[in-house]
């Protein structure tokens, strides 16, 4: 069985932060973000919130999704999670991990920052999350 990390061809990923690359596909009020994220290079995604929509799935590994309140989800490939706007979470990963995110409306700032090849030097919230 081949890995589904090969959905995005390598050369279509770039650099988003040590540890993680991303492809990010803008669409009609929704914006597609593929991820690749490798620990231990990858830190965590700190507590964050933002005024769009999330959803995503787990294409490969695992991510712990954390939340303010102390309680975290584990999910692992196929699981799928939905985060209304406004929500704060951050995420932990313990292995090599592979999410589709899909976020309504459009993250323009992801999308500003995909194309312009900007990198950071660890995970960075944007434009308010």
């Amino acid at each position: 069985m081949t890995s589904r990390a090969a959905m995005v061809p390598r050369e279509k990923l770039t650099a988003f932060a040590p540890g993680i690359q991303w492809a990010v596909l803008p669409g009609d009020g929704m914006t597609l973000v593929y991820w690749v994220f490798e620990p231990p290079a990858c830190g965590e995604v700190p507590p964050h919130d933002h005024v769009v929509a999330q959803g995503g799935v787990v294409l490969e590994g695992s991510i712990h999704l954390r939340y303010t309140d102390g309680s975290t989800t584990t999910l692992g490939p196929g699981d799928c999670y939905t985060l209304a706007s406004g929500v704060p979470h951050g995420a932990t990963f313990m292995e090599r991990c592979v999410v589709l995110d899909v976020f309504t409306p459009n993250r323009i700032e992801y999308e500003e920052r995909f194309a312009a090849g900007t990198q950071a030097e660890k995970f960075v919230v944007l434009g308010g999350g």
